[in-house]
């Protein structure tokens, strides 16, 4: 399935005022100041004159009256009363670029942004939008990355609740840290996260709790049960099954990401190796050396094989085989990854044996073996 490109930063000047006003007209100064910064640092297409653009844009930083945060409601961003600590993260301009989903979960989570671009529709029927969303399923397939993806595609700001910050050893504050964090996020337009959502969401039945936790869920329950439609809110899970059974129960739609299938696979390696201009042969080879990899599993080795390319003067393919022989092993399918290595890279069987650490009698019995079954 084809999913649409992300647009760059900085593709223009005309693109830059967009997000400016886009910013700006909605009170985040951080979020502005953010943009600044980023403009001194690479200068938009259009600009006559760099340097003075630059020392401009540095003048206006330097004098302008910073404020934090967002100004929902003219309210400031929520703390923690003990520490002081913000227990939130704002992100004014998220970026989702790169999302890669299998086909199914893409529907689901396009759809949520659709909804929102046709809200007439849904509204003429007499339908109410979405506006609470979990999404679950193991580390690494996607869920933060769709959270941003989200935020991105409806122009809100992306506002994630810091865990660490929220959730104290003091008795009874946990709960009112998740009741502002919550009463700020309704009042204005924004996309909601709260990730690692069991921390804060454990079945009460747990006899380990002491009884904080219990009250968090009982807020959660309340506020999820008069959640407005102005606020998308989001919350991501690696355990479902830690949940409160009636705290999953109040969100509007749950999406099961799981591991990214073939199609998806190939997507991520074309993407990550686009500079590279690998032939398709060899993407359909990597694709299947990583069967029960997540994306954040294919990214690493990338990143990994890349660095190592760089240092020692060796083509990436080279060290990309011996990570993706590695990773093979950890998920039970090093055929797979012999044959990239054999028929792709031209690797003898000793060689593979030798980085496997296996015989060569058993790789080329593997290797037999896989091409009778095909």
């Amino acid at each position: 399935m084809t999913q649409e490109k992300t647009k760059s930063y900085h593709p223009g000047l005309e693109a830059v005022i967009y997000d400016l006003v886009r910013v700006g007209s909605t009170g985040f100064a951080s979020g502005v100041s953010q943009m600044a910064s980023r403009l001194i640092r690479s200068v938009p297409a259009g600009v006559d004159n760099p340097e003075e653009f630059r020392q401009n844009i540095h003048h206006a930083l330097k004098s302008a009256t910073k404020t934090k945060g967002l100004r929902f409601a003219g309210g400031q961003v929520p703390t923690d009363e003990l520490t002081s600590s913000h227990l939130i993260e704002i992100d004014p301009l998220p970026s989702g670029a790169h999302l890669t989903l299998n086909a199914r979960e893409f529907d689901v989570v396009n759809d949520i942004v659709l909804e929102r671009h046709q809200s007439d529709l849904l509204d003429k029927a007499g339908i109410p939008l979405t506006s609470s969303v979990m999404f679950t399923g193991p580390p690494g397939v996607g869920k933060s990355l769709a959270a941003r993806w989200i935020a991105e595609k409806l122009e809100l700001p992306l506002v994630t609740l810091s865990l660490s910050a929220t959730v104290s050893s003091h008795l009874g504050t946990s709960g009112k840290n998740v009741k502002s964090v919550l009463d700020y996020a309704q009042s204005g337009p924004c996309v909601l996260f709260l990730d690692e959502f069991d921390a804060i969401a454990k079945n009460r039945d747990d006899e380990t709790d002491i009884g904080e936790l219990k009250r968090i869920v009982n807020v959660l329950l309340i506020e999820l049960d008069r959640w407005p439609q102005t606020t998308l809110l989001l919350a991501a899970t690696n355990h479902a099954h830690l949940l409160d059974p009636a705290v999953e129960r109040r969100f509007d739609t749950v999406v099961k990401f799981d591991k990214p299938n073939f199609e998806s696979r190939k997507r991520i390696f074309a993407n990550v190796s686009k500079s590279k201009n690998f032939a398709d042969d060899l993407i359909d080879a990597l694709s299947e050396a990583t069967e029960g990899a997540t994306g954040s599993d294919i990214e690493r080795i990338w990143n990994a094989s890349s660095r190592r390319s760089v240092l020692h003067s060796i083509p990436v393919e080279e060290t990309l085989g011996e990570e993706i022989l590695v990773l093979s092993k950890k998920f039970g399918n090093p055929t797979q990854a012999y044959r990239l290595l054999s028929d792709q890279l031209g690797w003898s069987n000793r060689r593979i044996a030798a980085c496997s650490g296996v015989t060569h009698p058993t790789v080329a019995s593997a290797l037999k073996r896989k091409e009778v079954n095909d």
